[in-house]
């Protein structure tokens, strides 16, 4: 009878911690020196001072196996391949934290500092600028291990509930000039809850598929997310706000260029996640399965060197500077590269939410694709992640061309625009990650 009894008082005690520990972390990012922003290439000087702060936060997740998972959010324009596996390298070292295991997403916010070779060839500025590009990565990336860290020392019982909302400031930017064309957007709001054993609210995960392009002046600022997660903390006290950013890559915020526009942006998608926050939200359970890899994406046509040497003299600005950065690498390394290793996680939460977390500049094809195939009410699709490199067009935008279709192609230093098989490789290959992770 005793025993009974303190097996029913240990499950209940179990069960009213739940299976999950939880721990979080964030670090100050904001520059300390003037420092060149990134995002517009239309930019002439490095930046004139801070509107608001920026950060890099953590969320450590261990399951009841003892499973531990890390996802780091950033108010940057992306973490690119380089500093992703800085990041996880130490990660593994110091926590035994293996790759799947470990996502960095960023906002990409268009009003914080130029990172290690992101986007290099959108920028005008000389070699004067480079000193305080490479002190800032260097410590941007001590600081993203350290808040790594940090979160996995905090880990404390904690349950998990998810559920979505849903807010209307996202607009398909490529209709404003060519109205002809499709309009899709992805306007789901999903929220990850993270409540302690009070249950008071410690970490608020949500999503959305928008730019950060609101501001772009010469003030550091996470832009309309930076002020919604400080709109969201603030309603909710002792909770740390992550933001991760969607398939957002075909997608403005409109109008724009006004403080006032990204805190009402801001303050319209706090509105949304706090009303998803009251409102019941489905428990989620582990164990939480994950897995990595990455996809060889196909350039369509690698131009020969002769090709390169002919653009230098173009009248296109950008078409220059692309035609310089191929040759610089040319003549370092002797060739071109014809393919691009592009980064693929899953992340599966029990039966309940799974997360597909993919690379670069996602359209929201993708979104609307993958969540008809793998539920629309339980998965959740980021983009921005593990590695910022380029556009990454359906086969619909890439036919349409533009700007996503593969112009953009010139300022990411790519070599031309993706192969008309990119969609169904990276879609092929999101599938492999789902059968390992036990999805049916």
């Amino acid at each position: 009878m005793r025993t009974t009894i303190a097996l029913f008082l240990l499950t209940g005690c179990a069960g009213l911690q739940g299976a999950w520990k939880a721990g979080t972390a964030r670090a100050d990012i904001t520059p300390t020196e003037s420092i060149w922003l990134a995002g517009f290439g239309s930019r002439t000087k490095p930046s004139e001072g801070v509107r608001q702060r920026i950060w890099v936060k953590a969320l450590a997740l261990e399951d009841d196996a003892g499973q531990r998972t890390v996802l780091v959010t950033a108010d940057l324009l992306g973490f690119n391949r380089r500093m992703a596996d800085f990041v996880a390298a130490e990660a593994l070292s110091k926590f035994k934290l293996t790759r799947e295991r470990l996502a960095l997403n960023a906002s990409h916010t268009h009003s914080a500092p130029v990172t290690d070779t992101v986007l290099r060839v959108a920028y005008p500025f000389g070699p004067e600028q480079e000193p305080a590009i490479s002190r800032y990565t260097e410590k941007l990336l001590r600081q993203t291990v350290d808040v790594i860290g940090s979160a996995l020392s905090d880990l404390q019982p904690a349950t998990l509930e998810f559920a979505q909302g849903n807010t209307g400031f996202a607009t398909n930017r490529r209709r404003v000039r060519l109205r002809h064309l499709p309009g899709p957007v992805d306007q789901d709001v999903p929220v990850l809850a993270v409540k302690g054993a009070d249950k008071r609210m410690r970490a608020i995960v949500f999503g959305y598929a928008c730019h950060a392009t609101t501001l772009s002046d010469n003030l550091v600022s996470g832009d309309w997310p930076g002020y919604a997660q400080a709109d969201i903390e603030s309603s909710n006290p002792g909770a740390v706000a992550f933001f991760v950013t969607g398939a957002g890559a075909d997608a403005n915020a409109l109008p724009r260029r006004t403080v006032e526009f990204a805190q009402h942006y801001g303050g319209a998608m706090a509105e949304a996640v706090n009303q998803v926050l009251k409102a019941p939200m489905e428990p989620v359970t582990g164990p939480l399965n994950a897995a990595f890899a990455t996809v060889d994406l196909q350039f369509a046509d690698v131009p020969t060197r002769e090709q390169l040497q002919s653009r230098l003299s173009s009248k296109d600005l950008y078409e220059r500077r692309h035609a310089q950065y191929l040759l610089a690498h040319w003549d370092k390394h002797g060739k071109l590269w014809d393919r691009y290793p592009y980064p693929v996680q899953v992340w599966q939460f029990g039966k309940s939410v799974r997360m597909i977390l993919l690379g670069g500049e996602l359209v929201v094809d993708y979104a609307l694709r993958l969540k008809k195939q793998y539920g629309w009410m339980d998965t959740w699709i980021a983009g921005y992640t593990n590695d910022v490199f380029a556009y990454i067009p359906s086969l619909r935008v890439l036919k349409e061309g533009g700007y996503e279709g593969g112009g953009s192609m010139l300022v990411y230093g790519q070599p031309s625009p993706f192969h008309p098989s990119v969609e169904e490789t990276i879609v092929d290959q999101v599938e492999r990650l789902i059968r390992k992770v036990g999805v049916q």
